[in-house]
C-alpha cells in the first residue's frame, strides 16, 4: 500500500466504530481506500455490513484533524504500520476470523512470520507460576521459537522479560495505543522488547488501556502463534479467553498444571480436563508441533554436535547450576588443570559461563 493509500485508509480509520471487518470489506469491495472513499452510498451499502447510517457518516465523518494528528505522531515517534494488504502481512494472522485490518508497530516487523508460541497466564502468578514460566520460556528459545503475549503485569511480563534476557525474539501485542505503553512500569521492558522483537497494536495513537480492549486483542496473541501455553490462570482469568480463542482459530493449547489446592491453578487444570495439552517439560511442546516445526534442534543439541570428545563429556556435566571445578574433577577423574584448560576452551567458545569462586555453568545468553 502506497504512502497515499494509506492516508486515505487512516481517513476510513478515524470513522468511530467502522471495525477491521468493515474496513477489510470496502477496501475488498472497491480495491483501495480512495475508491471507497469516493463510492456513492447507493453502492456502499451493497457491501456486507455497511448500513445506510454507516455508509453516511464515510461520506460526512471522516476526521481530518485525527488524520494528521496520526502521521505526525507517527513520523516523530518512528512508528510504522502493517496493513492487511501488505505483501509483509503474516500469513498466519490472515487467516483468522476478525484479522486487524491495521497494526501499528515498533521493532522488527519479519519477526511476525517466525514461528511462534503464545505465552499467557494470571496478572498475579505465584512463585510456582513464574518458575515454571521462566523455565518453559528459556527453553523455548533455545529451539529459536519467538513468544509472543501481551506486556501485562504478570505471567505476560516474565514471558517477555525471560526472552530478553536469554537473547530470543519476542512480540508484545498491546490493548491500547503504542503511546500508552501499559502497565507504566514495563516501559523499560518495552525498550527490550524493540531490540529484541516488536511491539504492535490495531489500536489507534491515543488510545486508552480500557479493559474492554484486551480480550479482543487475545486473538492477535493466538493468531500469529502455532499454539498458546496458558502457564498458571485461575477460574476467571482473561488469559483462558485466549485459549479458547486458539481453539476457534485451530491452535493448540497447552497448559501447565498446578496444585490442586491453588486458585490460581484452576483455570490450567480445567484447560487439561477439557483437551489442552498437558506441559511437564519443553518436549511436551515441541513433540506436539513437530509437523509443523520441521526437523527442530535445540540450541543445546546444536551445541553437543559441535563439541568432539571430552569436551561433550565435560559440558553434559554442566547445567544451569553452578558447578565446582574441584566436583567435575572428581566426578571425570581428571586432574583440576585438564578440566580447567576444557574449561577455559569451552568459555571461548561461547557455550560455558565462569562465575567466581571457580565455578561454572552452561552459558544460557
Amino acid at each position: 500500500m502506497t504512502d497515499y493509500d494509506f492516508v486515505d485508509l487512516l481517513r476510513l480509520y478515524s470513522i468511530q466504530g467502522i471495525g477491521a471487518t468493515r474496513l477489510r470489506n470496502l477496501i475488498t469491495a472497491f480495491g483501495s481506500p480512495k475508491a471507497v472513499l469516493n463510492a456513492p452510498i447507493q453502492r456502499l451499502v451493497r457491501v456486507q455490513g455497511i448500513e445506510k447510517h454507516f455508509a453516511r457518516k464515510i461520506k460526512v465523518n471522516i476526521d481530518e484533524k485525527y488524520v494528521s494528528y496520526q502521521l505526525d505522531y507517527l513520523k516523530n515517534n518512528g512508528i510504522k504500520v502493517l496493513t492487511y494488504w501488505d505483501n509483509i502481512y503474516p500469513a498466519r494472522l490472515k487467516k483468522i476470523y476478525d484479522a486487524p485490518a491495521i497494526l501499528f508497530y515498533i521493532g522488527d516487523i519479519s519477526v511476525l512470520k517466525t514461528d511462534a508460541i503464545g505465552v499467557v497466564g494470571t496478572r498475579n502468578p505465584s512463585e510456582y507460576g513464574k518458575m515454571v514460566t521462566e523455565k518453559i520460556c528459556r527453553d523455548l528459545v533455545k529451539y529459536n521459537l519467538t513468544i509472543v503475549s501481551g506486556l501485562a503485569r504478570g505471567i505476560d511480563t516474565v514471558a517477555h522479560r525471560t526472552v530478553v534476557k536469554n537473547g530470543g525474539k519476542t512480540v508484545a501485542v498491546l490493548g491500547c495505543g503504542l503511546d500508552q505503553i501499559y502497565p507504566p512500569e514495563n516501559k523499560n521492558l518495552a525498550k527490550h522488547i524493540i531490540e529484541n522483537g516488536v511491539i504492535i497494536s490495531e489500536y489507534r495513537i491515543g488510545t486508552i488501556p480500557d479493559p474492554v480492549n484486551f480480550p479482543k486483542r487475545n486473538r492477535i496473541i493466538s493468531g500469529l502463534s502455532l499454539g498458546v501455553l496458558v502457564s498458571e490462570a485461575g477460574e476467571k482469568s482473561g488469559a483462558l479467553i485466549t485459549a479458547y480463542q486458539a481453539l476457534d482459530q485451530n491452535r493448540e493449547v497447552f497448559a501447565i498444571p498446578g496444585p490442586i489446592s491453588s486458585r490460581k491453578s484452576i483455570g490450567t487444570n480445567r484447560l487439561i480436563k477439557q483437551g489442552a495439552k498437558l506441559v511437564q517439560e519443553t518436549d511436551d511442546i515441541i513433540q506436539e508441533l513437530e509437523s509443523q516445526l520441521g526437523n527442530v534442534e535445540s540450541v543445546e543439541e546444536q551445541t553437543e554436535t559441535i563439541l568432539k570428545g571430552f569436551e561433550n563429556t565435560l559440558y553434559g556435566m554442566l547445567s544451569e547450576e553452578p558447578v565446582h571445578i574441584d566436583l567435575l574433577a572428581r566426578q571425570s577423574e581428571r586432574t583440576t588443570s585438564e578440566i580447567l584448560s576444557v574449561l577455559l576452551t569451552l568459555e571461548l567458545m561461547g557455550v560455558v559461563k565462569q562465575l567466581s569462586g571457580k565455578m561454572f555453568v552452561r552459558n544460557s545468553n
